[in-house]
C-alpha cells in the first residue's frame, strides 16, 4: 500500500479511538418549539381600514415571536362568518384571539367557547357589550381602540365651523349592532347641533359605499335643502361623495372616519371635508401586544386607547 494512504488510515483510526475513548456523547439537536399562535379576525378586508390593521398586527407578531393567523369576514356586518372562522381555529388549536367583531352582542357565543378552551382574549376597534360579558359569566375582555365618540364630536365641529348656522345634515350610521358606529354617531350629533345645525336624518348604510350613496340619495329629494354629512367610516363618506359629485354638489361638506387612501386623497383635494385617523396599524399591533402580555400572564390594561387625529385640506394631522 503506498505510504500516503497508510499514513491516513491511521490517522483515521486514531481520531475514532480518540471519539470513543473521550466518552462524550453524540450532540442532541434542540427541537424547535412552536410559536404561540394568535388569531385576528376583522370585519372585512374589502376596507382598507383592515388592511392596516392586519399590518400592524403582523409587525407586532414578528416582533414579539408568535404565529399569527389572520381571517377576515367578506362583509363587515357578517358576524355569523365571523364565528365560524374562529369555530375552526378553536378546532385546529391557537393560543389567544384578537376579535374586531362585526356585532357587539351576537358575537359572545363563540368567545365563550374560546374561553372554555382556555384562549386569551382581546377586544380591539368596536367595543364588546361590557354587560353582556358579565352576563356570559365572562372575565373581563381587554379592549383597544380609539374615543369614537370623541372622533365623531371632532369631525361633526369641523363641519360645524365650515357651513355655518342654519345648515342641514345627514348623519350615516354604521350597524346599530356595533358600540363604534353609536358613538361615532352620538358624537357627531352633538357636535352638529350644539352648533345649530339640523340633522334632517340619521339612517344607517352598514358601513358601505353603495348603500350610503343610495340612502343620500334617498335623503337628499326628501330633502333638497341638504348640505352636510357625517358618515360614520370613509366607505360611507365615499358613496356620499360619490352622489355629490354625479349631481353637481361640489359645495357640500361631507366628513368620513378612518382616513384609508381614498379619502386622505379626497380630503387633500377638497372634496371631502374631513377625516378622522383611528390609526388602524396601531391597533392591530396594541392588540397583538396585549394577547401575548396575557400569554405571558402579565398586567394589562382594560382599556387602551389610541390617538386620533383631524385630518384635513392642509393633511397635517390635528391632535
Amino acid at each position: 500500500m503506498p505510504r500516503l494512504i497508510i499514513v491516513l488510515s491511521l490517522s483515521l483510526t486514531a481520531l475514532l479511538l480518540s471519539g470513543c475513548e473521550s466518552g462524550n456523547e453524540p450532540i442532541e439537536q434542540a427541537t424547535p418549539v412552536d410559536k404561540p399562535k394568535v388569531l385576528l379576525v376583522m370585519k372585512s378586508l374589502v376596507n382598507p381600514f383592515y388592511i392596516q390593521m392586519e399590518q400592524g398586527a403582523r409587525q407586532a407578531a414578528n416582533e414579539l415571536g408568535v404565529e399569527l393567523i389572520v381571517r377576515s369576514g367578506t362583509n363587515e356586518t357578517l358576524v355569523e362568518q365571523q364565528i365560524s372562522l374562529i369555530d375552526e381555529q378553536l378546532a385546529a388549536g391557537i393560543d389567544a384571539l384578537v376579535i374586531a367583531p362585526a356585532d357587539s352582542i351576537a358575537i359572545l357565543p363563540v368567545l365563550i367557547r374560546a374561553n372554555e378552551l382556555g384562549v386569551k382574549i382581546v377586544n380591539i376597534d368596536n367595543r364588546i357589550d361590557t354587560n353582556a360579558i358579565q352576563r356570559a359569566g365572562l372575565p373581563a375582555i381587554p379592549f383597544v381602540s380609539v374615543d369614537n365618540e370623541f372622533g365623531g364630536y371632532e369631525a361633526g365641529k369641523i363641519l360645524a365651523e365650515l357651513a355655518g348656522p342654519d345648515a342641514k345634515a345627514l348623519i350615516i350610521e354604521g350597524p346599530r349592532s356595533a358600540i363604534n358606529a353609536r358613538e361615532r354617531r352620538d358624537g357627531a350629533r352633538r357636535a352638529l347641533q350644539e352648533n345649530n345645525i339640523e340633522v334632517v336624518a340619521s339612517e344607517v348604510a352598514s358601513w358601505k359605499l353603495e348603500s350610503a350613496y343610495a340612502l343620500t340619495q334617498n335623503v337628499h329629494a326628501r330633502n333638497p335643502e341638504l348640505n352636510v354629512i357625517f358618515a360614520a367610516n370613509d366607505m360611507m363618506a365615499l358613496g356620499a361623495l360619490l352622489y355629490a359629485q354625479e349631481h353637481g354638489l361640489n359645495d357640500w361638506l361631507i366628513a368620513g372616519f378612518d382616513n384609508i387612501p381614498d379619502a386622505r386623497a379626497a380630503v387633500r383635494e377638497g372634496r371631502l371635508a374631513v377625516t378622522i385617523d383611528q390609526q388602524a396599524d396601531r391597533q392591530g399591533y396594541q392588540g397583538v401586544a396585549t394577547a401575548v402580555d396575557l400569554l405571558n400572564d402579565k398586567a394589562v390594561d382594560d382599556v387602551v386607547l389610541v390617538k386620533t387625529r383631524v385630518i384635513t385640506a392642509d393633511d397635517n394631522p390635528i391632535f
